[in-house]
């Protein structure tokens, strides 16, 4: 039986019983959220081993040869077991590209998932998902209003149809013997009510999911399955990734984290203040730690007295010698170090449990790191690769025209202008997009961000407004006018 360790279960626990996913890995990639969601949104998977020895092109190691791929596919093939293997070939390298988009697929079957285009390609679970299906799922499953979000019956209807280009290209795959017989069907399995915590934070996520998914209905878009399932997982990796940024505030106070994104104007100024908000996201996540820590620490200590908190520390348990020889004289120090900087003593206590978790437990990707590899991969952070060490709210166009149709009403797809669509971004994700200089630049302030960035932040965020207007004119969804309104909509 294993031994007790007390760092390591408070540890596991904030993941896995207070956010319910597991940020601690540098693993995930769209296609691993798109996996998890699509899973619980079907109820069903699909046994795609077949699939696979395709996908894996011969170039890789440990594949299927081509070779071995006609004798076991000679029954599809047009020349049968005549066909030569050079198209072979060609063929598999076409589909790595298309279906292993976002490196997902290895030759290890089990570690792989695929690119989705429909049901078909829904595999079992894999370890890099790391709950995250699961904890959006609840999010759209929740009835508001008695009813559940939108999102999940229009993700239902998109994987369902198997007629798209994509798809096509597998289906000969698939129904060789017989496509049921590789499908699992457990059914849809809804949550209880009782069974799904709730936050403002939470909330937030929701509307998000019902709008894009009803502005996507309005826009006609319910044809195109292919541009409905990308669009749900990006918002789904913006999705977590606020909610890492916000949960500490939503749940424990204090002002929200901003989010300024740079346009790509390359001022100093306003990378600058990106880099900090980014950082300051980070930092917001170790405080979401410190606090949980100080919940679940607190009952068991009599008094907020240094030396009830000292004893707490001589009673802790641990998995082996080397790790008590390492962990408790670390917590021991970092303790009177907070407790030397004015910290009460539990909090300093929660704080020191915190840098340890992160030093021992996360040590190899922490809960904070977690937020360059969820925002570089659902495209809201940037540079891209390891050498742009300092990271940035740097948005893609896809991103940020998925994240405008989160916020829309109705009547605005019509044609709002890029002011009060900037509004609109504060109100809702606080991000700020430079379109209320005044008011972005105070939110700023109040964040102890202006008065840290070099230049002049103020003008310089009319310029990066003036940028996303230029975006948003060559994406087709706005218009400028020569009294200097920009109108951004959807039927201009």
């Amino acid at each position: 039986m294993a031994k007790r360790d007390t760092l390591k279960q408070l540890a596991d626990s904030v993941c896995r019983e207070y956010l319910e996913f597991i940020p601690t890995s540098n693993s995930l990639k769209p296609s691993h959220i798109a996996n998890a969601l699509f899973r619980q949104c079907m109820g069903e998977t699909c046994c795609t081993k077949d699939i696979h020895e395709w996908v894996v092109s011969e170039r890789r190691k440990d594949a299927v040869s081509s070779a071995d791929i006609i004798d076991r596919y000679q029954a599809i093939l047009w020349n049968g077991a005549e066909e030569n293997p050079e198209n072979i070939k060609q063929i598999r390298f076409l589909m790595e590209e298309i279906f292993n988009q976002d490196n997902t697929v290895y030759p290890n079957y089990r570690l792989s998932v695929f690119s989705i285009s429909s049901h078909w390609l829904i595999k079992p679970g894999v370890k890099s998902e790391l709950n995250i299906g699961e904890f959006l799922f609840k999010i759209l499953a929740k009835r508001i209003g008695g009813r559940r979000s939108p999102a999940i019956e229009l993700i239902q209807s998109a994987l369902s149809r198997d007629d798209d280009d994509l798809t096509k290209i597998l289906k000969p795959i698939i129904t060789y013997p017989s496509g049921e017989e590789k499908r699992t069907l457990m059914g849809v399995c809804y949550p209880e009510e009782n069974e799904i915590k709730w936050d403002s934070c939470k909330q937030t996520i929701r509307n998000g999911f019902d709008r894009l998914a009803e502005n996507m209905i309005r826009m006609g878009a319910k044809g195109n399955a292919l541009l409905i399932l990308e669009r749900m997982i990006c918002f789904s990796g913006f999705a977590v990734f606020l909610y890492l940024a916000d949960c500490c505030s939503a749940l424990y106070g204090g002002p929200r984290v901003p989010i300024l994104l740079d346009a790509g104007t390359e001022l100093e100024s306003i990378k600058k203040a990106s880099e900090q908000c980014y950082t300051a996201a980070k930092k917001a996540v170790e405080d979401y730690f410190v606090r949980v820590f100080e919940e679940q620490i607190r009952p068991e200590i009599s008094r907020n007295s240094k030396a009830s908190c000292e004893r707490w520390i001589e009673e802790m348990m641990f998995s082996s010698e080397e790790r008590e020889t390492s962990i408790r004289p670390a917590i021991e120090s970092y303790f009177e170090s907070f407790c030397a900087d004015g910290e009460k003593p539990v909090y300093a206590l929660a704080h020191a449990i915190q840098i340890a978790a992160y030093t021992f437990e996360y040590r190899y990707n922490s809960p904070s790191d977690f937020c360059r590899v969820l925002g570089v991969r659902c495209g809201i952070v940037g540079p891209k690769g390891s050498r742009a060490r300092i990271k940035r709210y740097l948005i893609n166009s896809f991103a940020l025209e998925t994240i405008a149709l989160s916020i829309l009403s109705e009547d605005e797809l019509n044609g709002i202008e890029l002011k009060e669509l900037g509004s609109k971004a504060v109100s809702t994700y606080n991000i700020l997009l430079g379109t209320n200089a005044d008011t972005e630049y105070k939110i700023l302030e109040d964040a102890n961000i202006a008065q840290n960035t070099p230049g002049d932040l103020r003008g310089d965020l009319t310029v990066n407004a003036q940028a996303f207007a230029e975006s948003f004119t060559s994406l087709g969804l706005a218009r400028s006018y020569a009294d200097g309104v920009t109108l951004v909509g959807w039927r201009l």
